[in-house]
């Protein structure tokens, strides 16, 4: 008999042991104007594990209730004791929840049994309708990872109330009522749980009552709240609007003066300027096509050799380097592009993914040589409005953030600070504009690009005196390269057809020396390789290619089992 009731006593200490609330008792007052006052008491068992320091408990600040309501919580702490004795607390925001946090760095004294009894008010929590108040609240959170043995919730309304008049509900975990209601017509309402409550499990409770209990809040109280919920998003709409407004006036200062008006036809290019020197200008950025326009520039100086091939479904380039003495190409970019791709005679590059490298250091050779010619001298990227419009920018959205991180305009501040990215990328575009050297220049640009795009439609045939000089095949592998970067090719190519027609036209494109590869049997196919295939060539060679991850190694054939001796 004795050894049974030692060995319970055993299988009973862990039980006695383990870390719990004995008891977490609620005390609800709710006040004439609708605040709350609320007192709890919780008499925990400490053993080190979960109470090392002190009690830890979190309050919701936003929430919905099991009725889909959403209920929103201002809380103002006003007194911690523990065993009747002041405790040190502090308060921080982690979620959407406050989270107390009492004691300091010492520890509890373990095994221990203290009470702890929180004092604080609360705001914004009555919820109004059309015909009934309530008062919903999760009284004993679901926090905890510690199981609750006892527990109470006790809510005093400002005034007796009849019973017939008063709804109480309430619900532990998700679905659970284990719990008693018990209602007074002095206007309280006491709910006691009648089992204890498994760790993470709370306790929520709601109270319906008549109109006029307590007093709703002014128009002026809601719009007060509701400026507060929606600080963040306000700030980021705002915003939005002044970097919106920013960016129009500085645009509209630095870009409107520089239209070009009525232009005349150019019939050659400007003297000194490579075809990827005018498309700079034009675009002031740079691209794939600027490249392909001065290869081909470089070409019909004899300095290079375009392979074109096919490769499959696609086409494949090889350039080649034919002659030495790249200082005798008319621009800085021509030179500093011929260079870096090719640095020796007789050099030679595959327009293939290996060659990325190589290929990429040239187009950044080729862009800076271009950079240092035509900024600022002839086009100007006003950094100064663009960091005006950035600092705008951060102003608005670090504080907008901060200030929704935890209200539930979130999700629209960030949209809101998120549309000012696209705004800020095509201002920085949009804003950058040419000098009065640039204007002239942009000038003879869209002249000769006039003069490219119209000349089959001015009918110019044999050398017609009156509209401009004959479009014979020398001229027309001269200007071809100027049409690719100006993206005329295609009307500049029908132009020469046109004057010629198209069987010498072809017959005259398939003479180029600086061209091999696949036989011209198509105009328009000829002047879209020179143009979209190999700029598009050179795109995809440039932009590094995602590697694809490893496969999982194949694991070896089980080997089969040897039979039993």
């Amino acid at each position: 008999m004795r050894c049974a009731l030692l060995l319970l006593a055993c299988l009973a200490l862990p039980a006695w042991a383990q870390e719990r609330i004995l008891r977490h008792d609620v005390d609800v007052r709710v006040l004439a104007d609708g605040r709350l006052d609320v007192t709890e008491r919780i008499e925990l068992r400490a053993e080190g594990r979960t109470f090392r320091h002190g009690l830890v408990r979190d309050f919701p600040v936003r929430d919905r209730d099991p009725h889909g309501d959403v209920v929103v919580t201002d809380l103002e702490m006003r007194d911690v004791l523990r065993d009747g004795r002041v405790e040190p607390w502090r308060i921080e925001r982690v979620g959407r929840v406050l989270r107390l946090r009492t004691g300091d760095a010492g520890h509890l004294k373990v095994p221990s049994q203290p009470v702890y009894t929180l004092h604080y008010r609360t705001t914004r929590q009555p919820l109004f309708s059309d015909t009934r108040d309530a008062l919903s609240l999760e009284a004993i959170g679901s926090d905890q990872s510690v199981p609750v043995e006892q527990g109470s919730v006790m809510v005093t309304l400002p005034r007796p109330v009849a019973v017939d008049t008063l709804r109480a509900e309430g619900i532990t975990g998700t679905a659970g009522r284990d719990f008693h209601v018990a209602l007074s017509a002095a206007g309280t309402a006491r709910w006691t749980l009648t089992q204890a409550l498994p760790p993470h499990t709370g306790l929520h409770v709601r109270l319906a009552f008549p109109k006029d209990v307590i007093a709703a809040p002014a128009p002026r109280q809601r719009a007060l709240w509701w400026l507060q919920d929606n600080a963040g998003l306000l700030v980021a709409l705002a915003g939005l609007l002044v970097l919106a407004a920013y960016c129009v006036l500085r645009w509209r200062r630095v870009r409107h003066p520089q239209a070009l008006g009525a232009v005349p036809e150019r019939l050659e290019p400007p003297a000194g300027f490579s075809p990827a020197g005018l498309r700079y200008l034009r675009r002031m950025r740079y691209d794939a096509r600027s490249f392909a326009a001065d290869l081909l520039a470089s070409a019909v100086d004899a300095h290079l050799c375009l392979h074109r091939t096919p490769q499959g479904a696609r086409t494949g380039w090889r350039i080649e380097r034919t002659r030495e003495g790249a200082h005798t190409l008319p621009t800085m970019e021509q030179r500093a592009q011929l260079t870096a791709l090719l640095p020796a005679p007789d050099d030679a590059v595959d327009l293939r993914s290996r060659e990325q490298a190589r290929v990429a250091q040239a187009c950044k050779a080729h862009e800076v040589a271009l950079r240092k010619r035509f900024v600022p001298a002839l086009f100007r990227a006003h950094g100064g409005s663009i960091l005006g419009a950035l600092a705008i920018a951060l102003a608005a959205a670090v504080p907008a953030l901060w200030l929704a991180w935890h209200a539930p305009s979130l999700p629209a501040t960030v949209l809101a600070v998120v549309l000012m990215a696209p705004m800020l990328l095509a201002f920085a575009l949009l804003v950058r504009a040419p000098t009065r050297e640039g204007r002239q220049l942009l000038a003879e640009a869209e002249g000769l690009r006039r003069h490219l795009a119209g000349a089959a439609k001015a009918g110019r045939r044999h050398g017609d005196a009156h509209t401009g000089p004959t479009i014979d095949a020398a001229r027309y592998v001269r200007l071809l390269p100027y049409a690719v970067a100006l993206d005329v090719e295609d009307a500049w190519t029908k132009a020469f057809a046109a004057t010629v027609g198209d069987d010498r036209a072809i017959e005259a494109v398939a003479g180029i020396a600086w061209y091999r590869g696949l036989a011209v049997t198509d105009l328009a196919r000829f002047s879209r390789s020179m143009g979209n295939s190999l700029a598009a060539r050179i795109a995809a060679v440039t932009t590094p290619k995602k590697k694809k991850a490893a496969a999982a190694p194949t694991p070896p054939p089980a080997e089969p089992p040897q039979p039993s001796k």
